[in-house]
């Protein structure tokens, strides 16, 4: 009968594996029946402390893998995304020039789209969803959240404020009117998100991924498009790496995360707002 590998000699060398080493064996009956990940499959001998180490041990690499796992598939995705609105751009009725599908107006004429097209959940155009008349407001603010022109949806190349759309000459702003909007509509998020935070961090593993996903782009993006972190504040890189920290440690999402969100939300919000008023609207 072939012989368990030991769950240790699953990790990585050097400091990872050596913690591994070491307090697997301090754990009693591991020379007898050494942990191996087929054993977690079945019932066995060991201890629930047993089973806690080895879990533990093993989340940050399965936490990576499903990480590198789910960033390739959202970057085929984008590819995908961006290829297809770019081929479906239409002509203006007017002038001829091209729009994007989910343009309001037009960026040389101003003819309005007769039928604007809604984003899906990672800023591009749909195909077949219309935004109504009535909603034409609010798909200037969902525009504007994905850093793309409110009125034309041309992406905005700068993550800045200080910018005008390159094909209709529009300011991403057009008065303290349009922040205060702005800001009203990523608040009206705040509370589902918060709910789905704390309920996808008591999932194992995939919950952390999940939960800082979900937080980062209904809350975070919104603001942070539209600023160079690294140069903003030494405290959002903190955040930063905590987000990206507490993704690799068991049993830590359950509450760092919904701390995190709620923590970043304002200190992003915040200084979004900051930036507004140091804005020069006399130019719009």
């Amino acid at each position: 009968m072939k012989e368990p590998i030991p769950i240790q000699q699953w990790l990585p060398a050097g400091p990872l594996r050596d913690m591994g080493e070491k307090y697997v064996s301090q754990l009693p009956d591991v020379a007898q029946n050494p942990i191996g990940p087929e054993s977690l499959m079945h019932q066995s001998d060991h201890s629930w402390s047993e089973y806690l180490v080895a879990y533990s041990l093993l989340y940050p690499g399965v936490v990576i893998i499903l990480a590198l796992l789910g960033g390739l598939g959202l970057g085929a995705f984008f590819i995908f995304c961006r290829r297809r609105e770019y081929s479906h751009r239409i002509f203006c009725s007017k002038c001829g020039s091209m729009m994007y599908p989910c343009g309001l107006h037009c960026p040389e004429c101003g003819t309005s789209n007769p039928s604007p097209r809604a984003l899906n959940w990672i800023g591009y155009s749909r195909l077949r969803t219309v935004v109504p008349p009535s909603g034409w407001k609010r798909h200037e603010e969902v525009l504007r959240s994905y850093r793309r022109c409110f009125y034309c949806g041309q992406p905005l190349r700068e993550p800045s404020l200080d910018q005008r759309c390159p094909a209709c000459g529009k300011a991403v702003l057009q008065g303290e009117q349009s922040v205060d909007r702005y800001d009203a509509y990523i608040g009206r998020r705040r509370g589902w998100t918060f709910a789905a935070v704390v309920v996808l961090g008591v999932v194992p593993i995939l919950g952390p991924l999940l939960a800082s996903s979900l937080y980062r782009r209904t809350l975070i993006n919104p603001y942070s498009l539209y600023m160079t972190v690294y140069r903003e504040s030494f405290l959002m890189v903190v955040l930063f790496l905590c987000r990206h920290l507490f993704r690799l440690l068991p049993f830590i999402g359950i509450i760092g995360m919904p701390v995190l969100c709620v923590t970043e939300y304002h200190l992003y919000r915040r200084m979004f707002l900051w930036k507004a008023e140091k804005y020069d609207f006399r130019g719009e």
